[in-house]
């Protein structure tokens, strides 16, 4: 189960949670497109569903129905866009009519509690996946809020997905260079999906969550994000992050550099300054030699590494496999 905050205005609010159902745009250009893609293939059934209305705080909590899909019947006041990728959603735990102010989302991330929820991000956004933990401090303070627990209010006019929409696909668009994914954002698409589905366990580890295109103090967003944790004796232990860098073509020492980077702020930010508790992940269509070699070379001398991982894309099978490419 993951939770997620999506960004509305106040009468488009009212529509949603009327009618149980939210919506992405739908950019023109698809190089665009591929990033709200790579945000919707994140959103599983289950999931738990927090709304930030301007001016008003954050609100919650329902729970998603079933998985994201495609239409473009008009729901919302907008004419110029249809927002049609879109999911359902139900009222789950209780009635909380009184939000999560902004002033406390900023003092939970001023404490380190609440980070990847960013209203000043690089990259604007509208959908943001935050961890568990996030949530878990959002209940809080709704629960605080609101001490009086009230039953949760049915969606008084539910929305019917079509008989004719379809799931939200990826889409792999052609490249010169066979093998190849045009797009980044297309790739973070595909992986998300992969991981939604448990898949790569023999390459990242056994995870708990999965995040895309999260925000840091690099002024940059993280292409992907893992953690890992188990129960032991009825306790959860969380122990493992994961970072990883995501390239359609061949990364370069700058790319390298910026995974070392989301590793330092990872392991200061989240892992109490513990180097062992973070791991890197390069994924991109091929390497540098002297990617290759400097990465040796740290194994070597510090007795750490980055994963260096290639992938493939097959035309034929439209699927993308994935081989180690470290020494």
């Amino acid at each position: 189960m993951g939770a997620h905050i999506f960004m509305v205005g106040a009468d488009n609010f009212k529509v949603c949670v009327e009618r149980g159902v939210y919506g992405c745009v739908q950019p023109k250009r698809e190089w665009n497109q591929a990033e709200i893609v790579a945000g919707i293939k994140t959103i599983q059934a289950g999931d738990l569903v927090f709304f930030y209305v301007k001016n008003r705080g954050v609100h919650g909590v329902w729970r998603v129905v079933e998985t994201p899909f495609y239409d473009d019947i008009p729901i919302w006041f907008d004419g110029e866009q249809m927002y049609p990728f879109r999911f359902l959603f139900e009222a789950t735990v209780g009635d909380f009519p009184i939000p999560v102010d902004l002033n406390d989302i900023l003092d939970l991330r001023d404490r380190g509690r609440m980070w990847t929820f960013d209203l000043n991000p690089v990259q604007q956004k509208n959908q943001y996946k935050i961890t568990m933990s996030e949530a878990r401090e959002l209940m809080r303070l709704l629960l605080r809020n609101n001490p009086i627990r009230k039953p949760s209010k049915p969606i008084s006019d539910p929305y019917i997905r079509p008989a004719s929409a379809p799931s939200v696909e990826v889409n792999f668009s052609s490249n010169n260079q066979p093998g190849r994914i045009r797009y980044e954002g297309w790739l973070n698409a595909w992986l998300m999906e992969a991981l939604s589905q448990g898949k790569f366990q023999e390459i990242f580890g056994e995870y708990r969550e999965f995040l895309n295109l999260v925000p840091t103090t690099y002024n940059k967003v993280m292409d992907a994000f893992l953690t890992h944790s188990t129960q032991i004796d009825g306790m959860e232990v969380l122990y493992k992050y994961t970072c990883i860098e995501l390239k359609t073509d061949r990364a370069t020492l700058d790319d390298l550099t910026q995974i070392l980077k989301y590793e330092e702020w990872v392991r200061r930010r989240l892992a109490s300054g513990d180097t062992h508790m973070v791991q890197s992940v390069l994924l991109a269509y091929s390497f540098g030699d002297d990617v290759v070699e400097y990465v040796k070379k740290r194994q070597e001398i510090e007795e750490r590494t980055v994963q260096l991982i290639a992938y493939r894309f097959d035309e034929i099978s439209r699927t993308v496999e994935l081989s180690s490419a470290s020494q």
